[in-house]
């Protein structure tokens, strides 16, 4: 059975460094988004003795765990339902962090722009893991950009931190991280050649395993010398044309479901997807369906209780949302079967 949204393969380089991050005095490739976090984290404290942060309602713990870790106080603020950010005009940034999520490809540029050009004494950093192929998303005005990358490609390591104002620290060491997803790679694509369940098994639960080392190998650790070259040779304008497709074709034949609500309207401008987040009335029953059928759709994200309070929008999508793959793997003829299986997960 075609499998959709599961980890991605292994995707080896090209030779060929076409990055679209030059432009940045700083750029780290490191273990993992969260890398990146911690590391922003660190530095805030330690260059200019910031303990505050202000993070979107709408974010997943690995977004601000790193402030959490090194003794920051956490805001959790509103975004619309276009999921631009609410910040109070009367609030008090100053000495503070304040850190947006572009979400999906639908966050207006200027809306976050603006509140960053009318409030220099508060320190920028922009998550651009759902944007990572978006190039006006690095002309915003943000101190930092951070992400994940490994999650919009096959590769070992891949946490992103971008600035022209500050640096980050980074061990260059082993660790069990990235071991395990090295092995979990390697497994998977024996998989893909014999389709043998026990083989599935095992590599899904070293890239969960690997995912839970995160919790005790705390710490800065830069990405392998492999994963740097793939990233830095990436075919983006292959990878932006099929996600792009992909999106348009899927968002379309969404129309005929009436108990199916996807989030995202029309993109902004050069935005290339993430993925399809849609709303269904039983999310948890419609995702074991899909996984059943081999659809594999996240929640994106279960959030923080206090986080619920500041942001009834944010509790809605967090209760009802299904993030559908639209990636580079797949074509238009792939959403097809996507769109199927959803109606017969929705429907039966």
């Amino acid at each position: 059975m075609r499998e959709f949204g599961s980890e991605f393969d292994y995707v080896g380089d090209d030779g060929a460094i076409q990055s679209i991050w030059n432009g940045f005095s700083t750029f780290k490739l490191l273990r993992c988004g969260r890398d990146a976090v911690s590391g922003t984290a660190i530095a805030m404290l330690k260059e200019r003795g910031i303990k505050t942060v202000w993070v979107p309602a709408l974010s997943c713990i690995s977004m601000y765990g790193g402030f959490i870790l090194e003794g920051f106080k956490v805001n959790f603020y509103p975004i619309d339902e276009r999921f631009n950010p609410l910040l109070d005009e009367k609030s008090d940034y100053k000495d503070s962090v304040v850190l947006f999520m572009l979400y999906y490809g639908v966050t207006d540029l200027n809306s976050v722009g603006g509140f960053i050009k009318n409030h220099k004494e508060c320190v920028s950093i922009v998550d651009i893991t759902h944007a990572v192929w978006n190039e006006d998303a690095y002309c915003l005005p943000a101190d930092a950009f951070i992400g994940s990358i490994r999650k919009s490609v096959g590769v070992v390591n891949g946490g992103i931190f971008l600035s022209n104002k500050f640096s980050i620290e980074a061990k260059n060491v082993p660790n069990k991280f990235t071991q395990l997803r090295e092995g979990a790679f390697k497994l998977k694509n024996i998989y893909n050649n014999t389709r043998d369940e026990n083989i599935k098994n095992e590599y899904r639960k070293m890239f969960s395993d690997a995912e839970l080392s995160l919790n005790n190998d705390t710490g800065v650790f830069s990405a392998d010398n492999k994963s740097i070259r793939t990233v830095l040779s990436l075919n983006t304008e292959e990878i932006k044309r099929k996600r792009t497709l992909n999106f348009n074709k899927l968002s379309a034949l969404l129309h005929g479901l009436s108990s199916v609500r996807p989030l995202c309207g029309k993109l902004q401008k050069n935005a290339i997807p993430f993925s399809l987040p849609v709303l269904v009335s039983n999310q948890s029953e419609v995702q074991l369906k899909l996984a059943k059928q081999g659809v594999y759709a996240p929640v994106l994200w279960p959030i923080n209780e206090n986080a619920k309070k500041v942001c009834k929008f944010s509790e809605k999508v967090s209760e009802n949302m299904l993030s559908l793959p639209i990636d580079q793997r797949y074509s238009p003829d792939d959403m097809d079967l996507i769109y199927e299986r959803l109606k017969q997960a929705v429907y039966d």
